[in-house]
């Protein structure tokens, strides 16, 4: 029973959060984080805090791009709304491996999954999809060393989930996925051709790709391996970061719930709303709460700080000295952590402004 559990906690179109992390050590075979790789990328916040805390062969790819040769970062997004903070942290992996490593991006809109899971036309979802490269781009991405494209255009993605389809049974994708509708096993195929893409002749052929995800798409991630296996390709790595929550702190931070995500479009009346309502480990009383200190662990408005908005570790931790102690109270808290947040968006938002014609033209060109 509780690894059926630990299966619905691991579902791309789900809401379930996870419970114990060190559980899918042992259920699917993670592998952990060590701490030479965990040093040599303790540049990046999501890698020094362990936010990112597992991977499949990241260590292949990581020797394979300190030796020259050439390597791919992959990843994409569903156009169906804009992007929220889970959204962020994948492009910040991305980005950051492009940069540290020179890998080159391949980013795949992915529209015909829009389709698939949500109904959205591919007329539909075009405008989304601009605006989700601009941030993309705002955010750091290099176009110059990038493949952007969309998956219903992309006559190579389609023909390897075709070939896929003839080395797939529905028994399989029914045990990685549970029961579905065909549309979303169709996605499910057309999502591993954009994670073997890379690797085809046209893209100078084999080489060690690495795909960033949140822990719930490792579904995919051991689809693309085993089919990577029969088609005589590089086995595709991944590393997997820690599910964000939603505001209201019971769920991930999905695109299903627009009211418990913070976006990268929001304004900072929408900020102070949303914050306004988050969830916190905060007390009954100001009384109880100076005397007993704040549940920190509870404290979607800390993750948020933690996960996204404060850079310098120390202060991290003095915030949450302070709440432990009773010194900050949860009002004052959200109200700092809110002004940051909206420091950040009113720097993003100017770039992306900036950016959103040469989003246009890469999506218009591919």
């Amino acid at each position: 029973m509780h690894a059926m559990n630990i299966k619905k906690e691991i579902d791309p179109w789900g809401t379930a959060l996870v419970k114990d992390y060190d559980d899918l050590f042992q259920n699917f075979g993670l592998q952990k984080i060590s701490d030479s790789l965990r040093a040599k990328l303790a540049d990046s916040r999501n890698f020094r805090r362990g936010i990112v805390f597992a991977h499949r062969d990241f260590d292949k790819f990581v020797a394979s791009a300190e030796k020259g040769e050439r390597t791919v970062v992959m990843s994409g997004i569903k156009p169906t709304s804009e992007f929220h903070l889970g959204s962020k942290l994948t492009a910040e992996e991305i980005i950051f491996l492009q940069k540290k490593f020179g890998s080159a991006v391949h980013y795949c809109v992915a529209d015909f999954e829009a389709y698939a899971d949500n109904g959205l036309g591919y007329a539909e979802s075009a405008a989304l999809a601009v605006d989700n490269v601009a941030d993309l781009l705002a955010l750091g991405l290099d176009d110059k060393n990038a493949f952007i494209y969309k998956q219903s255009k992309s006559l190579p993605v389609l023909n390897l989930a075709l070939q896929a389809s003839r080395k797939t049974t529905p028994a399989t994708l029914e045990a990685l996925y549970g029961h579905q509708n065909l549309a979303l096993y169709l996605a499910v195929l057309v999502q591993a051709g954009d994670i073997l893409h890379p690797q085809l002749p046209e893209f100078d052929g084999k080489k060690h790709v690495c795909v960033p995800v949140g822990i719930d798409q490792d579904p995919h991630i051991r689809f693309a391996r085993d089919l990577a296996a029969k088609f005589g390709f590089v086995a595709p790595s991944a590393t997997f970061h820690r599910l964000f929550r939603s505001l209201g702190g019971e769920s991930k931070m999905s695109k299903r719930d627009p009211l418990g995500v913070v976006t990268l479009n929001d304004s900072p009346e929408q900020i102070k709303k949303k914050l306004g309502n988050a969830f916190t480990g905060g007390r009954s009383t100001v009384e109880e709460q100076r005397r007993l200190g704040a549940e920190y662990g509870k404290c979607v408005v800390a993750e948020l700080d933690y996960f996204h908005f404060e850079e310098n570790d120390d202060e991290v931790l003095e915030r949450k000295r302070k709440c432990l102690s009773g010194e900050l109270l949860c009002g004052e808290c959200k109200k700092q952590v809110a002004e940051k947040i909206n420091a950040f968006l009113k720097a993003h938002q100017e770039k992306k402004r900036k950016l959103r014609g040469k989003a246009e033209k890469l999506l218009s060109a591919e």
